[in-house]
Formats: structure tokens, C-alpha cells, sequence
């Protein structure tokens, strides 16, 4: 009789079975859907970071500015013939725009030798400023703005062709007014008031759409009659999404390239990152949307426009942060503004007002509470 002997101990096996090998794979894949959101925040998190940093840097600049010379720059010059005029304010396609308030603080961000590449005699669209206004200032992009890497180029199109070519681009804009820039030929805008806003009932002497920085003129700290610290000097603007779109652009003059203009309750551009159009003025926003693939597009990319075409007079702040804007404040204070404060309405001020206008106006008289934005 033979006998057969089973061991206790159960056999190796050699590999997984299709079952589990398809259970850890799933395992695995679950791990990295769940990973891949949070190292995508915190990326976010440090770009947004270096954004607030970056606005913090040109704030301090700015008061350094202020420190020198008793006053704040202006968001931008016109000279016509050489001389302080805002006459071509309006000038659609313009080939004469002077220095912004970026080229005047430059000494004061350790950039010397560039603010002395730049020939002020003639216009910054000139042949003679090209290497300078296309050099590249990362303390004036945003790192989560995808767009900020590539030049406007306005010879692509005839509606920006007097631009010229190769200027970079820009994410911080100056607040300049709650009002419109340029002259008195808007639907409902009557008049060009000093410091280039219009608007019916007055211009820049306004103190319902007064910011801090204008068209050739600019206020000093003891005229910010509401506070340093509660009134907002810089803020976040998005670059353009084609090359002729002039919305973020350092060394240009204007609403939409460096300055905030017409953003608030007296606007249709009302509040940060405003979805409804018809949205900001540059000068090629038909192309603009046609390049993109409409305007339903537009409007999803957050970059909504103006079909008119219109020489730059209204830009609104926009950021590629979730949920709001970065800001620098007169004190140089950095604060992120949320999409959803309080937004003011069309109406006589200052019962139209939201606490959104109060941030931006210098002069308003109200009062503001420190948890209300």
C-alpha cells in the first residue's frame, strides 16, 4: 500500500491573479485622482503667493516713488508736440502713447539701466524703445496667468497696427478711476474732466470716481482722504489671449494695458473678474473673439470685451486665481479681494455704492468695515 503525504505548508505562487493585478491598479488609479487635485492647489498656492509678492514689491515701489517726489506717478502720460496734453486721449490705433507709471518707477524696482533704454522723447511704440518695452519684467507677471508669456504684436491686425510690435506683457494694473478714459462721446458720458476720466457730472475732480492714479496727474498720500489702508493703489489684470489684444501690457499707456479704468458701480465692467459683456474696451475685441471662437468662448475664458473696438478706455482687474483678485493697497498692504464682495448699482452716489467702490475710491467719505472684504 502506498501512502501520500500532503504538506501543511501551502504552495508560492509565483505572480498576482488578473483579479488583484486589476484591484491594485484601480487602487493605484484612485490614489493618483485624488494626488493629482491636491498637488494642482498647491502649486496654485505658491503662484498665488509669488503674485501677492510680486504686488507687494510694486507697491513698496510706488511709495518709494512717492517718497522722492511727494506724489504718486500717473497710470500714464499724453504729450502732444511734446507737451502734458490729453487731447489725443480718444485716438483709437495711437501711435504717439507716452510712458506709463511702470517706466516712471522703474529706478525704484533695481531697474536702472532699462528706465535709461528708454528714450521718452518719442513715443514707446517707436523703434528706438522696442528692446525696452519688450523686455521681460517677472515682477510684473503673475504666475498663474497662462497667456503672459506671449508679446502683443499690433501689425497683425489693422485695428492695433500703429502699436507696433514686441511688447511684453503685464499682470498689475494702477487703479485710475471708477470713470471711463478718454473724452465725452460714450452713450450716457458727457465731458473730459481732469486726469482724462469722463463722465456725466464731472471727470478726474470727482470724488465718486477719483482713484489714486490718472492721466497726467496723480494724488499724493494726505489727498487719499479715506486712508492708505483702505484704499486700493494696484490690482491684478489678466494678459491678452491673442497677440493684438492690448489688455496687459507694462510699458503701455491706458486702461486695458497697465491701469484700472471704469470698474465699478458707473461701468458695465462691475467687480473683479466680471463674466457679463460686453466687459473691458480693447482696441480688437472682434478679433478677438473670432480667434478665440466667439464670444460664448470669451466669456467662458473670463476675458469678456467691447465689440466697438474702443482705444482702451475701460479695463476691469482679472486674475487666473480661483475666486478672486490680488490687491495692494496705498499702505502697501497686499490683500486678496473676493469675486463676491459687494458690488455697488447704476445711481447717484453715495446710496449706489458697494463696499467694491469704496476699496477703489480715494475720497468717498464712507466708512468701511475691516470684515467686509
Amino acid at each position: 500500500m502506498q501512502y501520500r503525504f500532503r504538506s501543511a505548508i501551502p504552495p508560492i505562487r509565483s505572480a498576482f491573479t488578473l483579479v488583484e493585478l486589476l484591484v491594485v491598479i484601480t487602487i493605484i488609479g484612485i490614489l493618483i485622482g485624488l494626488l493629482i487635485p491636491a498637488v494642482q492647489a498647491t502649486r496654485e498656492a505658491a503662484r498665488r503667493v509669488q503674485c501677492a509678492n510680486n504686488i507687494r514689491q510694486l507697491g513698496l515701489a510706488l511709495n518709494n516713488h512717492h517718497s522722492a517726489f511727494g506724489i504718486f506717478p500717473p497710470s500714464s502720460i499724453w504729450r502732444v508736440n511734446g507737451k502734458l496734453d490729453l487731447s489725443n486721449i480718444g485716438m483709437e490705433n495711437n501711435p504717439n502713447l507716452a510712458e506709463n507709471w511702470v517706466i516712471i518707477i522703474l529706478p525704484y524696482l533695481e531697474q536702472r539701466a532699462l528706465r535709461a533704454g528708454f528714450d521718452i522723447t518719442k513715443p514707446i511704440s517707436d523703434p528706438a524703445n522696442i528692446v525696452a518695452r519688450g523686455t521681460g519684467l517677472s515682477i510684473m507677471l503673475c504666475p498663474s496667468d497662462a497667456y503672459n508669456q506671449m508679446p502683443f504684436n499690433g501689425t497683425v491686425s489693422s485695428l492695433t497696427r500703429n502699436l507696433k510690435d514686441g511688447w511684453a506683457r503685464g499682470n498689475y494694473a494702477a487703479n485710475g478711476s471708477l470713470g471711463y478714459l478718454g473724452p465725452g462721446d460714450r452713450v450716457g458720458v458727457s465731458g473730459t474732466g481732469r486726469g482724462g476720466t469722463t463722465f456725466t457730472g464731472g471727470g478726474w475732480g470727482n470724488r465718486y470716481l477719483r482713484g489714486i492714479m490718472g492721466a497726467n496727474i496723480a494724488l499724493r498720500i494726505k489727498d487719499i482722504h479715506d486712508g492708505v489702508s483702505k484704499t486700493i493703489l494696484l490690482g491684478e489684470i489678466r494678459a491678452g489671449v491673442v497677440a493684438q489684444d492690448t489688455r496687459g501690457i507694462w510699458a503701455m499707456s491706458g486702461a486695458c494695458p497697465s491701469a484700472l479704468w471704469a470698474y465699478g458701480y458707473a461701468s458695465d465692467d462691475n467687480g473683479p473678474n466680471c463674466s457679463v459683456p460686453p466687459g473691458d474696451d480693447p482696441l480688437a475685441c472682434t478679433e478677438i473673439q473670432t480667434a478665440v471662437g466667439g464670444a460664448t468662448r470669451l466669456v467662458k475664458m473670463g476675458m469678456t470685451c467691447s465689440t466697438r473696438n474702443e482705444p482702451n478706455w475701460q479695463q476691469g482687474p482679472r486674475s487666473m486665481h480661483a475666486d478672486g483678485i490680488n490687491t495692494c493697497f496705498a499702505d502697501g498692504s497686499v490683500r486678496f479681494i473676493s469675486d463676491f464682495v459687494q458690488l455697488g448699482v447704476p445711481g447717484t452716489p453715495p446710496s449706489c455704492l458697494g463696499v467694491w467702490d469704496l476699496l477703489n475710491l480715494s475720497d468717498d467719505g464712507q466708512t468701511i468695515r475691516n470684515n467686509s472684504f
